[in-house]
């Protein structure tokens, strides 16, 4: 089973497609030789006015004030005098550091990473946006909140219900913004061999605790490697994206993990090493125990252009990975390392 081709409601192709760019607000920032007091004044004129950006002349940013800490300290001062000795001072003077300029075409979830890693005594102050390294606007802290909330709603109601990872949707959306960003990586296909016939034989809900364990597996597995991506295409087919150099070791891992269960899920048969119950032709077939088929395309050696080009390619490293599991009678990765150019 391949990933087939999602048609998702245009609201929701638009909110998971969000770059941070797009939430930013045009607050008018001011010049770095303004004079203080046209900060205090927009303060005062506009009470949910919380950050203002400060650039040079070229609309680099190059500084922020934010109202709380430009009220105690620059208005209120110390002992009170804070606008008697600073209001014939420039921006320049009273400004802050910007606590996190972004660039507009990062994702929603990089930002939140950004956001999560800046001092504690600026967590809650806006995004500041720069474009073509100009300022282009602020975005308040809820609205990125906001955005990340309905993002992760439109994602769980698309996951596997069984295993609850990122299903059809998500695994496209993320073969595509690999291949846009050229990203080099694997795609490993898995699947379990002869899945039918053991679900026919041991029950359906035996069918999905195999299901459930191996998509536990994987997940485990694609921790210890960073920027992996799992999710479950549906049924026994389940995928993984990771950097071309992890692929096998992740694979191996899956399969030696996933063989440790094998006793749980053939009980007593698991001494004898097979089942005996019919195949799709009615007829009864001896089948061995589960094994998995681990197929390996990679964009390392071949020129991977689209969602599509992959997807047929695989098809035919999936056939050869479970051709030679059933010759061999055991789980089987394969990698493909032809080049295709």
């Amino acid at each position: 089973m391949l990933i087939e081709k999602i048609t998702p409601n245009k609201n929701e192709i638009f909110i998971l497609n969000f770059l941070i760019g797009e939430l930013a607000e045009r607050i008018p920032p001011l010049s770095f030789n303004s004079p203080m007091m046209d900060a205090f004044f927009r303060f005062l004129k506009d009470e949910n006015l919380s950050l203002i950006p400060v650039i040079d002349e070229q609309e680099r940013v190059i500084g922020q004030l934010s109202r709380r800490i430009f009220l105690e300290k620059t208005i209120l001062g110390r002992f009170g005098y804070g606008v008697y000795l600073n209001a014939r001072k420039c921006v320049k003077e009273v400004m802050e550091k910007p606590s996190l300029v972004i660039d507009y075409g990062i994702t929603l979830e990089e930002a939140s990473m950004l956001v999560q890693s800046r001092q504690i005594e600026n967590l809650y102050d806006d995004i500041i946006v720069i474009k073509n390294d100009k300022y282009f606007g602020t975005i308040a802290l809820n609205i990125l909140l906001n955005a990340l909330t309905q993002k992760a709603i439109i994602l769980a109601k698309e996951a596997n219900p069984l295993t609850g990872l990122p299903g059809n949707w998500a695994i496209q959306r993320e073969i595509e913004k690999r291949i846009s960003k050229k990203i080099l990586f694997d795609t490993i296909y898995i699947d379990i061999n002869n899945f039918k016939p053991y679900n026919d034989y041991y029950g359906f809900s035996s069918g999905d605790r195999v299901i459930e364990v191996l998509g536990k597996i994987i997940l485990k597995a694609s921790k210890n490697y960073p920027e992996t991506f799992v999710g479950h295409i549906g049924g026994d087919d389940f995928i993984i994206l990771s950097r071309p150099e992890y692929s096998i070791n992740i694979a191996e891992e899956i399969v030696d993990a996933f063989e440790s269960y094998l006793h749980e899920f053939h009980g007593k048969d698991f001494i004898k090493g097979y089942y005996l119950t019919k195949n799709r032709r009615g007829d009864e077939e001896v089948f061995p125990l589960l094994s998995l088929s681990c197929a390996i395309v990679s964009n390392e050696s071949l020129s991977i252009e689209s969602y599509a080009q992959l997807a047929s390619i695989a098809a035919e490293v999936k056939a050869e990975a479970k051709r030679r599991a059933k010759i061999n009678k055991k789980s089987e990765i394969f990698k493909d390392r032809r080049n295709y150019e």
